[in-house]
């Protein structure tokens, strides 16, 4: 009796739209429609991330790539910013993936998720999760990233070699990547990205903390190598109290520290180094 009871009132709200239902929000100058799905829904954030793409892409053509769409909020500032400009995104999440084609198709957007993430190579991997929510933004690809996993969800990530032709543009602007750890992995598998079209890079890296850390220490370390690698200078953002954009800082390696208001940077191809200075 108590599973008839459950289904009937999960049929009365469907039918009366409580269940799943939209509605419309402005975010940085433009309206969208914003989906609610079993209680998943996008949320609007961090002004100065809009301004920060609103800003490179007066700098360079081309597509943006997403790695780490999560519940699309970065989708949303790229439509706002331009709504004329490719967008790719990678997601491993079935969960948020879902979520972020929902998000396209309420809104009409020309847009391309991949329900996958982005590596060096094709694989199967474990998603770490933290937080008792199948969309948690803090879940991570990389083993013991944090402490405390609660769940785990066996997930597909690709590598670039595997994709099929034309699904990546000639031209990319820029590739962000939000992936909790996995950064180095990303850069590692978007090298080839880095030495042709050569995009600008956005990437949260989260702080080592101390230096016994040595698992993220060395991450940095790869993710430093393969940069200056590819001629690629980093710039640390900062942003203000409000969450507005305040100024990039050029730095010569990440470093340790323990504040995340530091965690956010930008790598710039060592040939626009001076043209995106004077952009900020």
């Amino acid at each position: 009796m108590p599973a008839l009871h459950n289904r009937a009132a999960h049929f009365i709200l469907k039918r009366l739209g409580l269940f799943n239902r939209s509605y419309t929000e402005e975010a940085f100058g433009r309206h969208f429609v914003v989906p609610i799905i079993n209680g998943r829904k996008t949320y609007i954030s961090e002004p100065w991330m809009a301004e920060m793409i609103a800003r490179l892409f007066k700098q360079k053509k081309g597509a943006f790539i997403d790695v780490g769409v999560n519940l699309g909020q970065t989708m949303l500032k790229v439509a706002a910013v331009d709504p004329d400009r490719g967008y790719v995104g990678f997601e491993p999440n079935p969960a948020c993936a879902d979520y972020a084609q929902a998000l396209i198709t309420a809104n009409h957007l020309p847009y391309t998720v991949i329900p996958a993430g982005l590596s060096v190579k094709t694989d199967i991997l474990q998603l770490q999760i933290y937080r008792n929510e199948d969309t948690d933004p803090s879940a991570s690809l990389v083993e013991g990233f944090r402490d405390g996993a609660i769940a785990t969800k066996s997930v597909v990530v690709v590598g670039l070699d595997d994709l099929p032709d034309g699904l990546i543009p000639d031209d990319i602007a820029i590739v962000k990547i939000d992936v909790e750890g996995g950064e180095a992995f990303v850069i590692q598998g978007i090298q080839s990205l880095l030495e042709g079209p050569r995009p600008y890079v956005l990437v949260e890296i989260l702080p080592a903390y101390n230096k016994e850390n040595a698992p993220r220490l060395a991450q940095q370390k790869i993710i430093e190598d393969h940069l200056a690698k590819a001629n690629y200078v980093m710039f640390r953002i900062r942003r203000n109290a409000d969450e507005a954009l305040s100024k990039i800082e050029q730095i010569d390696e990440i470093g340790i520290h323990g504040d995340l208001a530091l965690a956010d940077y930008l790598m710039v191809p060592v040939e626009e180094v001076d043209s995106v200075k004077a952009q900020f």
